[in-house]
């Protein structure tokens, strides 16, 4: 079960709101992060899905990795490509084959998140509609 701790951590990371987030994360530290990983690949699945389609080709998804990844921050962790291009393409394609590191699965799906819906890409109205239909996924997987 994802509580809305949980939900207010993604949303102060995705609004770059650094010391709410780290206040929540020091919260989750204390009552437990159970569900988590669950809602943050949901998340990660409405985001992919807002950006990209099954009609999206590799090379623009190859693209956008590459992107990504010479726009992080330094001392950003960092990430395997094969694994972000499947992960984004397991997103909006259930026939593709993931077995991927939770660890790094997290790690991407945090960053593709930043990616796409940071930088005020969306409006609260929208990201609110979205980290609500993620965590009634999230809790149905869970």
């Amino acid at each position: 079960m994802n509580s809305p701790e949980m939900v207010e951590y993604i949303r102060t990371m995705i609004r770059g709101d650094h010391e709410a987030n780290d206040r929540i994360e020091a919260r989750l530290d204390e009552i437990g992060w159970d569900g988590f990983p669950a809602l943050l690949g949901a998340v990660f699945y409405f985001a992919v899905n807002k950006r990209f389609n099954e009609r999206t080709s590799p090379g623009e998804v190859m693209r956008f990795v590459a992107d990504m990844r010479a726009a992080a921050p330094a001392g950003t962790p960092e990430i395997d490509v094969n694994a972000a291009e499947t992960l984004i393409r397991a997103a909006v394609d259930p026939d593709v084959e993931t077995a991927i590191d939770p660890q790094m699965a997290g790690r991407i799906q945090g960053l593709v998140i930043l990616n796409i819906l940071g930088n005020g890409a969306v409006n609260d109205d929208e990201l609110n509609e979205l980290l609500t239909d993620a965590a009634a996924l999230a809790s149905r997987v869970n």
